[in-house]
């Protein structure tokens, strides 16, 4: 295509993406699904990455993530957060006092569970869209498009993840 360039961060964009549908398919962790993709394993031939076992401790009423725990209770939970790691780099949450008050906010939300749905409001999703309020996008099956989606949500309606863990807190929603 004329004009159309592909350079080394569309490279790395993307193989970062394959990785992190790999491993979702796989069900398996993004370093097992690398690992097996280098040793030219498909999916269905890696590990099933089973769930954590016992409860996750509740986010400390301080509004931040105990230091290490991130409250993923299931293997699909911690699924959910690597890739939430991976799509809040851009935004600089992916590390300190934002990615504690995200992990807070979607640990109350919806536990990290894609199919998680209110049945009070029919908010539904990691990022608990309300459908009322908002278009559900295209894939939103997917825990990387809700993840997308929250992550320019929180960015548009708040600025930050710690401010919006400020208005979940007061207000019991975001």
């Amino acid at each position: 295509m004329p004009g159309s360039r592909i350079n080394g961060l569309t490279v790395a964009y993307t193989a970062v993406g394959g990785l992190v549908l790999w491993s979702g398919i796989a069900g398996t962790s993004i370093s097992a699904a690398f690992k097996g993709a280098l040793n030219g394993q498909s999916p269905s031939q890696l590990p099933s990455t089973e769930p954590i076992s016992g409860t996750a401790a509740p986010a400390p009423a301080t509004g931040t993530a105990a230091p290490g725990n991130t409250g993923a209770a299931t293997a699909s939970a911690a699924q959910n957060q690597a890739t939430a790691k991976l799509l809040a780099a851009p935004f600089g949450w992916s590390t300190g006092q934002e990615w504690a008050d995200l992990v807070s906010l979607w640990n109350q939300e919806s536990s990290w569970n894609a199919n998680a749905v209110n049945p009070a409001s029919g908010a539904t999703g990691i990022p608990q869209l309300n459908p009322s309020a908002h278009t559900i996008p295209p894939g939103w099956s997917s825990p990387s498009v809700q993840i997308a989606w929250g992550l320019s949500y929180i960015a548009s309606m708040y600025g930050s993840p710690s401010k919006a863990w400020a208005h979940e807190v007061a207000n019991g929603w975001y």
